[in-house]
This record gives structure tokens, sequence and C-alpha cells, in this order.
């Protein structure tokens, strides 16, 4: 009886395989909030691709290359413009980069007293994605510079300076920075400040790592491949910032960069060419 009781108990602990994933899965996360917001910009981004998409074929439909007169255009149109470009690139920020800080808003939400740990990681958050905000308006302000170049070249040549960029040693310092964690205060002002400067260290080193791939992705937004380039280099930045041997994934993504360039660039070339 003995030996066969615990036969059966032995029997009872044994579990699958795939339990342990899932259950990892399904445990609650701290971070599982601004996981939700980085997925529900994804699909603002893509209702609006879709939507804009739509919205110019009917335009198409109703009047063919119809361009606005340069009386059409006023200083408070442009200054719209420019609004929704910031917050289209917010968005972007939001989808993209957010995900990245996961790891970061981890170490936030565990260091931080229970009662104040929300508040804590959307302190974190704020600054965080105020970096990559303040980085995407100075980059696009010279936006109408890189829309008079032929089609695909300045893609191209933001393609070839982010996989040139991959294989610095400026990068590796970069992303090497990015994995490194902060001691937080528990409460008081104390917390709050060391918050904000572990929100601004990891938004510096993010942006001295990423800023090529966000330089890709302005040149890139607004065209009909948004979405794909969005995706590649999301794909990108999560797998450097998550992989526990990034060099790899660098090299891998400087090779796949460059790869994209010339199938941008050639294309082009060869129609001119012809």
């Amino acid at each position: 009886m003995t030996v066969r009781g615990t036969t059966a108990r032995a029997a009872s602990r044994v579990r699958p395989l795939w339990t342990a994933p899932v259950r990892r899965l399904l445990r609650p996360r701290v971070s599982l909030v601004f996981e939700l917001v980085a997925v529900a910009a994804w699909i603002a981004l893509i209702a609006s691709a879709v939507t804009g998409d739509s919205h110019d074929g009917d335009r198409a439909g109703a009047s063919h290359h119809h361009m606005p007169a340069p009386h059409e255009v006023h200083g408070a149109s442009v200054s719209a413009s420019a609004s929704v470009n910031v917050a289209m690139w917010a968005l972007m920020s939001v989808a993209m980069m957010l995900p990245a800080a996961v790891p970061a808003l981890v170490h936030v939400g565990t260091n931080s007293l229970r009662w104040r740990r929300r508040r804590a990681m959307a302190t974190f958050a704020a600054v965080y994605l105020a970096v990559w905000i303040g980085y995407g308006a100075l980059l696009l302000a010279p936006a109408p510079l890189w829309a008079r170049l032929p089609e695909g070249v300045a893609l191209a040549c933001a393609l070839a300076l982010a996989a040139a960029w991959q294989l610095t040693v400026h990068k590796r310092r970069a992303l090497r920075d990015c994995h490194r964690s902060s001691p937080l205060p528990p409460s008081g002002r104390r917390a709050v400040a060391g918050t904000c400067r572990f929100g601004l260290r990891q938004g510096w080193a993010c942006l001295r790592s990423c800023w090529a791939l966000m330089l890709v992705m302005a040149v890139a937004s607004g065209g009909n491949g948004m979405l794909v380039w969005m995706a590649v280099l999301t794909g990108i930045v999560i797998t450097e910032r998550l992989a526990r041997t990034p060099r790899r994934p660098t090299r891998l993504a400087a090779a796949v960069l460059a790869v994209a360039a010339l199938a941008v660039l050639l294309p082009d070339t060869a129609w001119r060419w012809s």
C-alpha cells in the first residue's frame, strides 16, 4: 500500500512538458497593462493605414492626380500637418518602442511598493516615451528635404546607414546600457526622481541604440509598406533587447537591412537607366 500510494503521488506530480510555458503565459504579469497599450497602438495604426488607403482610393477615383495649388497651403494647415505627424510618431513610438521597454517596466514594478507600483511604471513609461517623441519632433522637421529625393533613394540611404550603425562599437555600448538596471528608492520624492532618472537613462540608451532604425521608420512612414517596415524594425528592436547575447541578432539585422537597402535602390536605379 505504501509503495502504491507513493507511486500514485509521484505520478500525480508529473505534468506534461507544455504546461510550464502555459503557466508562465497565464501568470499575472506586472507589465500587462503596458503590453496591452502597445497592442492597442498597433491596432490604431493598422486601422489608420487601412482607412487611409481606402480614402486615397476614393480620392483617386473622384479626381485624377489632383495637386493643391500654392495658395491653398497656409501656415495653419502646415502647423496642423506637423501636429498630426508628431501624433502619428508618438503612436508609432508606443507600438514599436514600448515593447522593448517591458524588461525595464518589470524592474520598476517589482522594485516599487505595491501601492505605488502602477504610478511608478506609468512615470517611467512617460519619461521613456518622451525621449522618443522629442527625437521624432526633431527628426520630422527636415522631412520635406528628403521627400524631394527620387523615390526609394532616401529609404535606401536610411537603410544603409542603419545597417552600418548596427556594426559599430557605439551600437554595442548603447545596447549594453539598455540591459542595465538601476536601484530605485522605495517611496517619497526620491522614488519619483529615481524612476524619472531611470526612464531618462533607458530612453537615452535606447535612442543611442535604435536612432538609425527609427530614422528608417521616419522615411518610410506614410508609404504603402509602412506596416511592413514597422513589423520588421519592431522585430529587430525586440530581439536585440530580449536576447541574452545580442551580438548575433545585431549582425543578422545589419545583413537584413543591407539587403533591404539594395532591394529598394536597385529597381529604382534599373528603371532610371533603362
